[in-house]
């Protein structure tokens, strides 16, 4: 019975993704709350079963570290956020949309949770497998989605593709480098395994054709770099990642000129458009929103304990002309393009500080597998991944499916280890000493 609650579990956690990418959809379609619930419901499933095992047993332990803690107050400052701005009147926020965004917020880290402490003993348990798997499935639903027609709610852009079931266009770009990123790990063995080997490589190729239609250009130049470092097996070696992730985007505003000279040479032009110089030096209007943020950060500062509540841009001085920019006559839902700066305006420096130190503490634990040659270290090529872009986009913030995919991983993190009686094994499956 237990075998096959643990099963049961894993399967909810399987689809879950997917089902994440089908509930932003019907939010945006249909019922925001509905969406939101169905977005997170196999999280949710996954809790209810736990939970009424855990009333049948009449047995709780606590099998997670302090750093459970650390991520938990990150939350409710984002759930805080939510609140704020929904006692300050915020346009598109209502009780029960805000409702469910907490519920959303909450539930994947938990589950995930759960997820480690149901297979804690379990030899066969490859967590770095099933959520590759289950990013793999959202991929193909959006695929089919696509094929039958249906189009990206929040952004779509004619002659592209648009996968529908992300918040965004180039959500695709973030969730397809990702995976191609931890796909690195596993295409080997062409010997031995020669069907799985091509079946991966097809669906390694297929993400690039897609990639290179969505034509995100800071997404790709982040992939290309980062499948470097890691192919040459430099990315280990690299102890000063973080700290340099955290200056990307100053980086990337000074040395724009020279950015838009590598988008110009011929290899780079063959595989990415839209190079206009205008375009490219201002990251696609990003450096605009940015400019409100840094004179925000370096004037009045108002907020900057605890933040402005979500959106709380809107509030800033100068964001008026942000609707001429964008062409839009409401500038309330135009984010900050940076899941840095979108939670420091929102939930401050203290809510940023949490922040920082979840992605610390998963850099570190999964860098230490990778080092390790264990099963987990390809989840190490999606943390990376997930630290640099969320300085120049917002697929890390709030109902994105980056933000759940970060918690479901620090779930992992916070597992106190003398819970964890599985051995630990590599990449082939091997015992590791």
């Amino acid at each position: 019975m237990l075998l096959s609650k643990r099963k049961l579990i894993n399967d909810l956690f399987l689809i879950s993704f997917p089902c994440y990418g089908i509930g932003m959809y019907m939010g945006i379609k249909a019922s925001a709350s509905l969406g939101t619930v169905f977005a997170v419901f196999p999280f949710i499933l996954i809790l209810l079963v736990h939970g009424l095992d855990l009333i049948y047993r009449r047995q709780v332990r606590n099998m997670v570290t302090r750093l459970y803690w650390i991520g938990l107050l990150f939350l409710l400052t984002l759930i805080w956020s939510m609140w704020k701005a929904r006692s300050e009147s915020f346009p598109s926020l209502q009780f029960g949309n805000t409702m469910a965004f907490t519920i959303m917020f909450i539930v994947p880290f938990h589950a995930a949770i759960v997820v480690q402490i149901r297979n804690r003993d379990q030899e066969d348990f490859d967590f770095a497998y099933l959520v590759l798997k289950s990013l793999s499935i959202l991929v193909l639903v959006n695929i089919v989605g696509y094929a039958v027609g249906l189009q990206n709610v929040v952004h779509h852009i004619d002659g592209r593709i648009n996968l529908p079931f992300l918040l965004g266009i180039y959500d695709a770009a973030h969730l397809l480098s990702l995976i191609n990123l931890m796909l690195l790990f596993y295409l080997k063995d062409f010997a031995r395994k020669p069907y799985r080997f091509l079946f991966l490589l097809s669906f390694y190729l297929v993400n690039m054709l897609i990639m290179m239609s969505v034509n995100s250009r800071l997404s790709f130049m982040t992939f290309l770099l980062l499948t470097a470092l890691f192919l040459f097996k430099l990315i280990g070696k690299a102890r000063l990642v973080f700290p340099i992730s955290l200056f990307l985007m100053p980086l990337l505003v000074n040395f724009a000129l020279l950015i838009y000279w590598v988008l110009t040479l011929p290899f780079m032009t063959a595989i990415v458009s839209r190079v206009d110089k205008a375009d490219v030096t201002t990251f696609n209007n990003r450096t605009t929103v940015w400019d409100v943020g840094w004179a925000w950060l370096e004037g009045d500062r108002s907020g900057f304990l605890f933040g402005n509540g979500y959106q709380g841009q809107y509030k800033l001085e100068g964001w008026d002309h942000i609707a001429e920019v964008f062409n839009t006559r409401d500038a309330t839902n135009v984010h900050m393009h940076s899941t840095f700066m979108q939670t420091l305006i929102g939930q401050g420096i203290v809510g940023y500080g949490l922040f920082l130190l979840v992605m610390w503490h998963l850099v570190r634990y999964f860098r230490k597998s990778y080092l390790e040659g264990r099963q987990e270290a390809p989840l190490f090529a999606a943390v990376i991944y997930l630290l640099f872009i969320l300085q120049i986009d917002i697929v890390c913030y709030g109902n994105d499916f980056g933000n759940a995919l970060t918690f479901c991983l620090f779930a992992m993190v916070v597992m106190d280890p003398k819970y964890i009686s599985r051995k630990p094994r590599g990449m082939d499956g091997t015992l590791l000493q």
